[in-house]
């Protein structure tokens, strides 16, 4: 097979001129950190998710820990996430001294199976404080079941939508569910702003205090203190804030990406179309679950699960690399890392243990094409059918 010559990243960010003028803005009007940017892009993606708040934050990281912070979750509270996801989610939750309550997740949609949050609610009652459900790819968790969970047994949702910046359910926009939810705009992500994150919420009270313990613990973030909005200069924290904010630089890479939304998500929707399209006969593998009776544009990854159980994942990962192919996981079992792992051994998954050795993410993003997809198709089916990845060796 002939290899290609440059390497192909898992994802790439998809930066234009029309990203290049908004930071440029921002570099040139002084306001390079917290400033009008940076609200005008909140303002931007309330409206376009159709919520009352939007906070924008350093990363969807920081967004779930002061998501969680304002519910005021900690020592001795335990929170239910699923075990297929990003560190994070778990993350803070010991960051809050709080517990974490791993659950399985489904082996076709990869997400949080709601039955096992009920097991969980059955065994340790009021000491359940948030639920914190992952839109895994940006496929809409069972929104319908996690609301009649939390409106029976009066635990807040808080959705991890990371993978979700243009995922909707139902056909409302998913920043719209649960009491808040958190999104992430890192580099490979849908929508970048290098870094970054951002909580929305319909809740006027937990968007004031989201803000304050984002910034310092200051009722007036720099902007107001700084601009003509200000009344005075005289501001001290009413809690012992962090320092969590986005700056216009990170805005205006996001005005623009909001700007570009419709051709972001078009582009992506042909690519992964693309892909199960020349993967259909792939019959060693399963295509990834991206829409459900009322969840659709779940297309952040792409990640295949490998049925046969002869092909050693690892090595077809290093085998893809030789042909110059980026691959990764999402997600490795957090209750399998080995902090969780040491901490809470009496975890049992079997789900998730079905799945760390078989799912697989391919290059997916907006400045692929599909002489790229089909690339990687080609070497998936060399590397196969060569048998240069199989556990038995035959002679």
């Amino acid at each position: 097979m002939k290899i290609r010559k440059d390497f192909l990243s898992l994802a790439v960010p998809d930066i234009s001129e029309t990203e290049r003028r908004e930071v440029m803005e921002a570099l040139d009007s002084g306001w390079i950190s917290v400033g009008p940017k940076v609200r005008e892009f909140e303002r931007q993606f309330a409206e376009y998710h159709k919520v009352k708040h939007a906070i924008a934050m350093s990363s969807c990281t920081t967004a779930l820990f002061i998501a969680a912070k304002v519910l005021g979750i900690g020592k001795g509270d335990y929170v239910i996430v699923p075990t297929i996801t990003w560190q994070s989610t778990a993350n803070i939750v010991e960051q809050l001294d709080a517990t974490p309550l791993f659950c399985d997740v489904s082996r076709d949609t990869l997400n949080i199976i709601p039955e096992e949050a009920e097991s969980y609610i059955r065994k340790f009652g009021k000491k359940i404080k948030a639920i914190i459900p992952v839109h895994h790819s940006g496929l809409p968790a069972d929104i319908d079941k996690f609301d009649q969970i939390s409106s029976k047994h009066g635990i807040p949702v808080i959705y991890d939508a990371a993978h979700a910046v243009f995922s909707s359910y139902d056909n409302k926009m998913i920043g719209q569910f649960g009491i808040m939810s958190a999104f992430s705009f890192y580099a490979t992500k849908n929508l970048t702003t290098g870094d970054g994150g951002m909580i929305t919420t319909n809740d006027d009270d937990l968007a004031e205090l989201c803000r304050i313990w984002s910034y310092h613990g200051l009722p007036k973030d720099s902007w107001k203190r700084y601009s003509s909005e200000s009344a005075s200069p005289h501001v001290q924290c009413i809690v012992p804030g962090y320092k969590f904010n986005l700056t216009d630089m990170q805005a205006g890479l996001g005005i623009a990406q909001l700007k570009r939304k419709d051709d972001l998500l078009s582009k992506r929707n042909f690519l992964v179309e693309y892909y199960n399209e020349i993967l259909a006969d792939t019959d060693w593998i399963d295509r990834p679950v991206f829409k459900t009776e009322k969840g659709k544009y779940g297309n952040h990854v792409y990640v295949i699960k490998i049925k046969d159980e002869d092909v050693d994942r690892d090595k077809f990962m290093t085998e893809m690399r030789k042909l110059n192919i980026g691959t990764n996981l999402h997600f490795y079992p957090v209750h399998l890392n080995l902090y969780y792992r040491e901490k809470y051994p009496d975890a049992v998954l079997p789900n998730a243990d079905f799945l760390k050795d078989r799912i697989l993410t391919i290059p997916l993003c907006t400045k692929y094409s599909k002489e790229d997809l089909k690339y990687v198709a080609d070497s998936m089916s060399y590397i196969y059918e060569n048998r240069l990845a199989h556990k038995t060796i035959l002679v």
